[in-house]
């Protein structure tokens, strides 16, 4: 059986915290404030079974932030509405709470039975308890009248909860460990305790821990649920976690707690919120507003077009303090002042990245469902396809769910794991072409282009360029030749003009001999402009006649294989080769021979070693 966590929501004063005392046998007010005035201020916390959590809010307007942070945590509600004073202003706001945080199923306590002696007014007040209920969304299996000075009635609803816990089955989207802290203290003996319910997955002693947003590492040392120790807890569990060399001041409600490294902490987010239907607020451009997000109260500001009453829409929201949250969370909105709930929102981005204007295009754009916005995202960010653990972190799901949705909207998979869509591909090597037509029209010697280039250019990741480029290989539309890539078939036109040049800028390289030749100085000796230079020179190099040993050097070709072939002659009798002894054998100046030695040293012909050479690998070929 699953674990199962009931949150009581209702008016002051209406009898949450006695009920809950009727049920479980525990004072949830813990706090000397609360039991000298009478009223719940903070959370408390009560078990009904094993397996049940009871969590008591508290009903004042001033503690809304402490309702929304208990309700982060619930599976069902308990809304508890006084006989006598039927629904009030904070019943409606806490099943909007409730409601808007996906809670929308439980049970109703009419408290305070024993107060009321006329049975149509009971009847009178649970009509009016059913059509908020049928307004706002809530599916209560049943309502309960609470004699509070009997007792009557206790059972029952007990019953009822315990038949609502027993066919409840605990579901996670991700298989990723996270908990939204809800209390935080020091335990002599053990050192910073905190508790929450396990949002997804599950951990156990001796797992690292993130601290959100901090980032602060940590370990478990000890877990506890329903008052004992245990090794494990999942999703669903009520928990208590031990960490290891955290202070209790490096957290506070409002803290997350993560596997390492899945989550990312961010300032601004993409959320869709829906205005409640009963609000007479209107959220304007700019406004600043408070969010309960998990456990937390972060105040921000929504860009985006205005919003009113029962409306819904995609916003850009900034925060004045980072949050970690996960795709689809929910969480609550309201207004800056006076207090009041006024939305409900869903995380569609946990973390926006692009200029403001890719960010708008964004926000509109977005779909609602989760399966939808990956499609979405797949085709809108096709030049940076993300591999499939990197889209499961993102969405915050398991293998399970983003592999059904691979397969219901034909995702492609390469071998290395990147995701991608036919839209995505055929832009892909419609761009790719363009960019080869494009660079040829203004460089028609340079039918070789290099990788670095085509990324620069097209703002391509590179795992991107790999799938591509190996699709269009194996169509027969590119071919790869030495320093890069060209369109298959591709042959430029030469004048006369153009080989008269042509034969020049190799007779300088070919005159140099063994000597490389800084790109500067073939300029200086052709009198050719640089750009037209630089167009000779890698049609050279395409062709096989040059070769660049890096840092703006140039060779001969023949000159160069000359050179290897006296480095070869040189290992059969030698071991070692000396600065000096490469000098002799070349004819080179020490600034001229060591761009040459570089070079050798990176095809791996030689091995530096110390201040000698070695024979390298490639002389064996």
């Amino acid at each position: 059986m699953s674990q199962v966590v009931v949150g009581t929501a209702g008016h002051i004063d209406h009898g949450k915290t006695s009920l809950v005392k009727a049920l479980t046998g525990t004072n949830t007010d813990r706090l000397a404030e609360e039991k000298k005035r009478g009223m719940t201020i903070d959370l408390g916390f009560a078990y009904l079974t094993e397996n049940i959590t009871i969590i008591d809010v508290p009903g004042h307007e001033k503690f809304i932030r402490n309702m929304a942070a208990g309700a982060a945590n619930i599976h069902f509600g308990l809304l508890v509405i006084a006989a006598d004073d039927g629904v009030m202003p904070q019943t409606r706001e806490h099943l909007n709470i409730l409601t808007l945080l996906g809670v929308n199923k439980g049970i109703v306590a009419l408290t305070k039975t024993d107060l009321v002696n006329d049975s149509e007014w009971l009847d009178l007040v649970e009509l009016d308890i059913s059509e908020l209920l049928d307004d706002i969304g809530f599916d209560s299996i049943s309502i309960h009248r609470i004699n509070n000075l009997t007792g009557d009635g206790v059972e029952g609803l007990k019953s009822d909860i315990l038949s609502l816990a027993e066919n409840y089955q605990s579901k996670s989207s991700s298989v990723q460990f996270r908990l939204n802290v809800d209390r935080v203290f020091s335990k002599t003996g053990f050192g910073t305790v905190v508790t929450g319910t396990v949002q997804n997955g599950s951990a156990q002693n001796g797992d690292d821990i993130e601290i959100l947003p901090s980032g602060i590492k940590t370990k478990i040392r000890g877990i506890q649920t329903h008052g004992g120790a245990t090794k494990t807890v999942l999703s669903g569990d009520r928990a208590a976690l031990n960490l290891s060399h955290v202070k209790s001041s490096d957290l506070t409600r409002g803290t997350v707690l993560a596997i390492p490294d899945c989550l990312q902490s961010s300032n601004r987010i993409l959320a869709n919120i829906s205005m409640t239907n009963s609000t007479d607020w209107i959220i304007k451009n700019k406004q600043r507003l408070r969010f309960h997000m998990g456990t937390s109260e972060i105040l921000g500001r929504v860009s985006g077009k205005k919003l009113e009453k029962g409306q819904s829409g995609n916003v850009i929201i900034d925060l004045e303090s980072p949050v970690a949250v996960a795709m689809d969370d929910r969480f609550i909105v309201r207004s800056y002042s006076p207090m009041d709930t006024i939305a409900g929102g869903l995380v569609i981005d946990p973390k926006p990245l692009g200029k403001w204007s890719v960010l708008r295009h964004r926000t509109d754009s977005l779909p609602i469902d989760p399966k939808e916005r990956f499609g979405y995202l797949i085709d809108e960010d096709w030049k940076t396809p993300k591999s499939r653990e990197k889209w499961q972190k993102l969405f915050f799901i398991s293998n399970d769910i983003l592999q059904s949705w691979i397969v219901e909207i034909h995702v492609m998979e390469s071998e290395s794991g990147i995701l991608y869509s036919e839209f995505g591909l055929e832009k892909g090597k419609k761009d790719l072409i363009s960019y080869f037509d494009d660079t040829y029209e203004k460089n028609p010697f340079r039918s070789v282009l290099s990788t670095d280039g085509i990324l620069n250019q097209l703002k391509w990741s590179e795992d991107w360029l790999e799938i591509v480029m190996k699709i269009q290989l194996e169509n027969g539309v590119i071919s790869e030749e030495k320093g890069g890539f060209s369109l298959a078939g591709y042959k430029p036109e030469f004048s006369k003009k153009d080989l008269e040049e042509l034969g020049k800028i190799e007779s300088i390289l070919t005159q140099s001999g063994f000597e490389p030749t800084l790109l500067k100085e073939i300029i200086e000796v052709s009198g050719f402009k640089p750009k037209r230079v630089g167009d000779l020179i890698h049609l050279l190099f395409a062709q096989g006649k040059v070769e660049n040993l890096g840092n703006n050097f140039w060779l001969n070709r023949s000159n160069l294989d000359k050179v290897i072939h006296d480095i070869h002659e040189y290992f059969k009798s030698k071991e070692q080769l000396a600065v000096a002894d490469f000098k002799e054998i070349t004819g080179l100046t020490r600034k001229t021979a060591i761009p040459l030695l570089e070079y050798l040293d990176k095809k791996h012909f030689t091995i530096r070693h110390e201040n000698v050479r070695l024979k390298g690998h490639s002389l064996n070929g």
